[in-house]
């Protein structure tokens, strides 16, 4: 009988979940592998991670969705629904209980000195969001493109531009014999563009003239020359048969305007959307230019138009409860051991150096009844969630943990381990899959990265941000807070990623209310998500220096703060000082709305913010990881570390869509699971390079 061959997999982030999810898909698979995954700390997720904090209140890294073009992360999570088989009527029983579409989008452009509310409803359309079988190729993301514009032009979408009857007609032909083109045509050349730029140019010189007076003529004028800029610029760079990587080297705003579109069109909301969802500014400054790489950011746009069903697919319930929690609820009944509380130290190389010879860990805390292994989900409204700590009547060591309040996922935590582990190849693992972000990877593979030099261009070029977020409650609803904008869809919520930086990101995420645990008399009525990149200039002290995540925390607290004072206004109008008791500061908050979890300390003023939740992602492995420019080429593959039994999985290796993303984290999952045991089949990972 043959031994299965044990896989050690380091991290628990989507993609380690996703590489454990592969593996354990593929027929017979016991026979075959024996899995092992070791996550720091007491909950799986990565960046992903949600806690449950004061009255089960759901926290998180950031926002999460899904957009309707993860060809690969909706699909994965179909499989895992239908995996996990719950029984009827426990909460979100099926994927289509966990996951609701989402059209409306709210960007923001500022004209004559005032900021302006672009709401957007994007249309739908009959696709599922399991089955991107129609979506596998750059043409078809180019002609969904081009339709979605089209469908702008129907007179219900625009219904102020109804005395501009002849530019609409022109407008829709033109599209329409675009769209033919670039799905029927064998070959697709410059020249073919040429027919379209003398109408094109007309229909602009119409317009140009009235697009700052009219907010639909202009808007749909960014529209148009955003679609032809891209389309014009895919079929000039024939990235149809090259590909994206052949434009990584130059900027996404000097390629848009190199394929013609204006200024005003590559700094609009619209062209800027790509850059603020990925958090691509140079050290996380938001005061700077966005850098990133072309053909990173047309790869994810043309995606973004050519979605499934819906813009957007929301989660019903926390990241923790819609995604993790599935996946590691399936992965466990198929066989899967996890060892929580091992934080990876070190990777050591071989003496040759053509392998990993040793793995280096320490424990964390010591199970009481380890035969029984770590059990780290909790039970709310009958849905299974991640507790904000570790559950400490587990631990032996467990007390000391709550007395001292450590966070073991700290990278700057005074907590020492009780104990070392070591795993050495041939007897622990004979193939390692190293999922841990690569924000980490200069810590713990300093080894390898001293010899090899592909290592070191890697972790030089592919580069990573802090970011950071908040989370408020509010006693008043949207709606009482000023909101005034009607929703075309039953599902639809506010979703913007063009707002004043540095939190430029904000969810109205109400309905994750209805899984908090708030007493009836005193349950907040609304809830807002912010989130953005946080500049990061300074190196980051040693981990000896124990007193940073709380110096780091207090940084965005007073960010958020001021925040809230300088932008509350355009946002939610009834929300400000001035609405609520006049007379007052007409854009900042009044943070009387702020919900405490705490009435009896809740404070007055600026000091009800203390009972709000804010985070710093400062540690290693929850940095962003960015695209910039000339960073593509010096992504590892999967199968690409040069060390024999070692994989690599993540967003941060190269993917095709090499953006960091939960689709990205997801790409790199099942690339590791390729890299290992042949499947899925490269064909099979949507947006991988097939050349």
């Amino acid at each position: 009988m043959t031994t299965p061959k044990k896989i050690a997999i380091l991290g628990g982030g989507i993609s380690a979940l996703t590489t454990a999810f592969e593996l354990t898909s593929q027929p017979n698979w016991q026979a075959q592998y024996d899995i092992t995954l070791y996550q720091m700390g007491w909950r799986l997720g990565g960046k992903c991670a949600t806690a449950r904090g004061p009255n089960d209140r759901i926290e998180e890294h950031g926002i999460h969705g899904f957009l309707g073009c993860y060809y690969n992360a909706l699909p994965l999570m179909a499989d895992c629904y239908k995996a996990l088989n719950r029984p009827a009527g426990v909460p979100l029983a099926t994927f289509e209980e966990a996951f609701k579409p989402g059209s409306f989008v709210l960007m923001w452009e500022f004209i004559n000195g005032n900021l302006k509310r672009w709401p957007f409803t994007a249309p739908t359309n009959s696709l599922m969001p399991d089955d991107p079988s129609s979506l596998q190729n750059i043409r078809h993301w180019v002609g969904a493109l081009v339709q979605f514009v089209d469908q702008l032009f129907e007179p219900e979408q625009t219904p102020a531009l109804s005395p501009h009857g002849i530019e609409m007609a022109i407008g829709r032909a033109l599209l329409a014999e675009l769209r033919r083109i670039i799905l029927d045509a064998e070959s697709l050349v410059e020249h073919m563009l040429a027919a379209f730029d003398p109408l094109w140019n007309w229909l602009k010189a119409k317009l140009q003239a009235l697009v700052m007076d009219n907010d639909e003529l202009r808007r749909l004028y960014i529209m148009v020359d955003f679609l032809l800029s891209l389309v014009r610029g895919t079929i000039a760079d024939n990235i149809f048969e090259r590909g994206f990587d052949v434009i990584d080297n130059e900027n996404f705003s000097d390629w848009l305007q190199r394929h013609g579109a204006s200024v005003m069109t590559a700094s609009s909301p619209l062209a800027l959307n790509t850059v603020n969802l990925s958090y691509q500014y140079p050290q996380g400054d938001t005061a700077r230019t966005a850098l990133m790489a072309a053909g990173c950011y047309l790869h994810w746009t043309l995606r973004s138009f050519a979605f499934m069903g819906a813009f957007a697919w929301l989660f019903e319930a926390g990241t923790g409860e819609t995604v993790i929690a599935p996946l590691y609820e399936v992965l466990i009944k198929r066989g899967v051991k996890f060892e929580f509380f091992h934080k990876v130290a070190s990777l050591e190389l071989s003496a040759d150096k053509t392998n990993v010879s040793a793995i280096n860990m320490g424990v964390q805390a010591t199970l009481k009844a380890p035969a029984a292994g770590y059990q780290p989900l909790i039970n709310v409204q009958g849905l299974p969630a991640w507790p904000g700590d570790p559950l400490y009547d587990q631990l032996v060591e467990g007390q000391a943990l709550k007395d001292q309040n450590i966070d073991l996922e700290s990278y700057w935590t005074p907590w020492h381990p009780v104990a070392t582990k070591q795993l050495q190849a041939g007897r622990d693992y004979d193939q390692i899959v190293f999922a841990i972000s690569i924000g980490a990877v200069p810590y713990l593979c300093a080894d390898i990265v001293a010899a090899r030099p592909e290592w070191q261009a890697m972790v030089s070029k592919v580069t990573t941000v802090q970011t950071q977020t908040m989370q408020i409650w509010l006693n008043r609803t949207t709606t009482e807070l000023g909101w005034d904008i009607p929703f075309k869809h039953p599902t639809d919520t506010v979703i913007g990623a063009t707002y004043i930086n540095p939190l430029d990101g904000q969810v109205d995420f109400t309905h994750l209310l209805q899984w908090e645990n708030w007493p009836a008399a005193h349950a907040p009525k609304s809830l807002w998500y912010f989130s953005g990149a946080m500049d990061d200039y300074d190196t980051p002290p040693p981990f000896t220096d124990t007193d940073y995540p709380r110096r780091q925390n207090e940084r965005v607290k007073a960010q958020c703060i001021q925040y809230l004072q300088a932008s509350t206004g355009p946002l939610l109008p009834l929300a400000t000082t001035n609405a609520v008791s006049p007379p007052g500061d007409p854009i900042s908050l009044d943070f009387t709305l702020l919900h405490a979890y705490d009435p009896a300390h809740a404070g007055i003023g600026i000091k009800r913010f203390d009972q709000q939740f804010w985070r710093a992602n400062i540690d290693p492995t929850e940095r962003y990881v960015t695209s910039p420019p000339g960073s593509t080429p010096a992504r590892l593959k999967a199968w690409g570390s040069g060390l024999s039994n070692l994989v690599l999985a993540g967003d941060w290796i190269y993917t095709g869509l090499n953006v960091g993303s939960v689709e990205g984290a997801v790409m790199g999952g099942k690339l590791a699971s390729h890299a290992v045991c042949g499947l899925p089949l490269l064909k099979d990972v949507v947006g991988y390079p097939q050349g």
